[in-house]
């Protein structure tokens, strides 16, 4: 069956459904077509009436299709027509990125800042804490995710990263959802005060922890040992604080294997499994680094990344603070143990480090993985600031009353004494205000709030007027956040400058 687009895009607009015309697809017997109708997005599918799609059969001009609103009923049956529209391992790609949409608004943008790149994106990436302070589902967040590639036209495939998990019945869960990607973390798993212990006291905890056979195996295998890495890197083992790593990473190495055989091992459908250990006050060595790879290796488990705990602070939407000549060197020996065990590390809390970017992906050699999420958020709210002052001047004051509670699950350095008032700003200077480091991360970390603060009636505060503003002004929100992204791929080395 042949249907002529131009006329059908026409009779669309002429029957006041705004078609976005990058989301046409055809198959054998049908066009489909995401459409917006008195604001509210659809889904028009023209010529024969295929199975599976509920909706109502509507007249568009001279046309007819079927009108079917955007449930998960009707995304499910769209991807078994294009399978492309399903998200994918990551496996395979040299280059990754994380790019968590907290509002479901601003996928198409980050498919636009990919254009022309090397990074294959992780589009669909929110937390379990995320989800919970937005009040959505991962369920939603997938559905929002595949629409939003779907009306871009995207074809290249992304993919889904349950994000930050710490339960195997988390993990189950985000796989049965259609997770392509698990970021286990095990920072409760990890003992932080391990190396604080004096070599006798950590030898007594090893031997009442550990059996003999495992502590003569690990003594054998690695005190005393150099282990040589690319680029004429190496690891060196010395007895002095192997049992207090032991100690820190044990517990963790046991929870890694026992997720990966139940649930990674056993999943429906590939799935690239990304070992967390950098939520922790512990920086991670390039010892205990190794020792964990080299025996995630010996017991069979295929890391697709590893997040070690840098040196320095990777706090939330701020440039790296530490020194980058120390992270210059301590990251070069972590990226030859990734590339030494084949797999990519990983930077987290990777939104807005721009001075230690070009460092990434040049030591690296290209294969890296960096997660990015609440950068997005900050740069809507700009929008915000540029289109709505007055709704901006609330958000803040409502963040400034809710910012100590939002700490509890950040880690920032942010103070609400280096906040401005917002009430002595003019509007034209108030989206400038977030390029300070304390105005940017009290905004960063108080978005549940905001999302999901109430009146005594019940009605939203906040949420159905920032999705009203971003919405009314949905071609500059996707320039901004546009741009932003762009700038961290090209620092990257992943883009050419623009």
């Amino acid at each position: 069956m042949t249907l002529d687009k131009q006329r059908v895009l026409a009779e669309c607009i002429e029957a006041e459904y705004l078609p976005t015309e990058t989301s046409w697809r055809e198959s054998k017997n049908n066009a489909f077509l995401l459409a917006r109708h008195r604001g509210l997005p659809v889904m028009l599918i023209f010529g024969e009436r295929p199975p599976w799609f509920e909706g109502d059969t509507i007249s568009v001009g001279e046309v007819y299709a079927l009108k079917c609103p955007l449930t998960s009923g009707n995304l499910l049956a769209l991807q078994q027509k294009f399978p492309e529209l399903k998200p994918v391992s990551l496996e395979g790609h040299d280059v990754t990125i994380g790019l968590g949409d907290r509002l479901g608004l601003v996928s198409g943008a980050h498919i636009a800042a990919l254009a022309g790149t090397e990074a294959f994106p992780v589009l669909a990436q929110q937390s379990k804490r995320e989800l919970n302070l937005t009040g959505r589902s991962y369920r939603q967040m997938l559905d929002d995710v595949a629409w939003q590639v779907f009306e871009a036209g995207y074809h290249g495939g992304y993919a889904a990263d349950g994000d930050h998990l710490k339960t195997l019945e988390e993990v189950r869960a985000a796989i049965a959802d259609g997770a392509t990607m698990i970021t286990l973390d095990c920072s409760e798993h990890i003992d932080p005060d391990a190396y604080r212990l004096d070599a006798d006291a950590a030898l007594t905890q090893c031997r009442e922890k550990f059996t003999q056979a495992q502590l003569d195996g690990w003594t054998q295998t690695y005190c005393g040992k150099t282990f040589p890495l690319p680029e004429g890197r190496q690891v060196i083992f010395d007895e002095t604080f192997f049992p207090q790593m032991l100690l820190t990473y044990g517990a963790a190495l046991d929870f890694m294997e026992t997720v990966y055989q139940a649930a990674i091992a056993a999943a429906p459908h590939a799935v690239s499994f990304e070992i967390s250990i950098d939520e922790t006050e512990v920086p991670t060595t390039p010892e205990a680094h190794y020792f964990i790879a080299h025996q995630l290796a010996a017991q069979g488990i295929r890391a697709g990344s590893v997040a070690p705990r840098f040196c320095g602070e990777f706090q939330k939407g701020v440039d790296y603070r530490g020194d980058i000549r120390q992270f210059q060197m301590e990251f070069a020996v972590h990226a030859a143990i990734a590339e030494a065990f084949g797999y990519r590390v990983s930077v987290h809390s990777g939104s807005d480090k721009f001075s230690i970017f070009p460092y990434v992906g040049k030591l690296s050699g290209g294969r890296f993985h960096l997660k990015t999420s609440g950068t997005s958020w900050v740069e809507a709210v700009r929008v915000i600031a540029m289109c709505d002052p007055a709704l901006f001047r609330r958000m803040a004051a409502f963040s400034r009353l809710h910012f100590e509670e939002a700490r509890a699950y950040y880690h920032v350095s942010a103070s609400l004494d280096r906040v401005p008032d917002m009430d002595s700003i003019p509007d034209g200077e108030l989206p400038a205000l977030l390029d300070m480091v304390d105005t940017r991360q009290v905004m960063h970390i108080t978005y549940g709030f905001l999302l999901q603060a109430k009146d005594e009636q019940g009605r939203p505060l906040f949420r159905d007027d920032i999705y009203r503003t971003l919405q009314a002004n949905k071609t500059l929100l996707d320039t901004v956040i546009c741009r932003h992204i762009r700038r961290h791929l090209t620092l990257l080395g992943a883009a050419d400058s623009q």
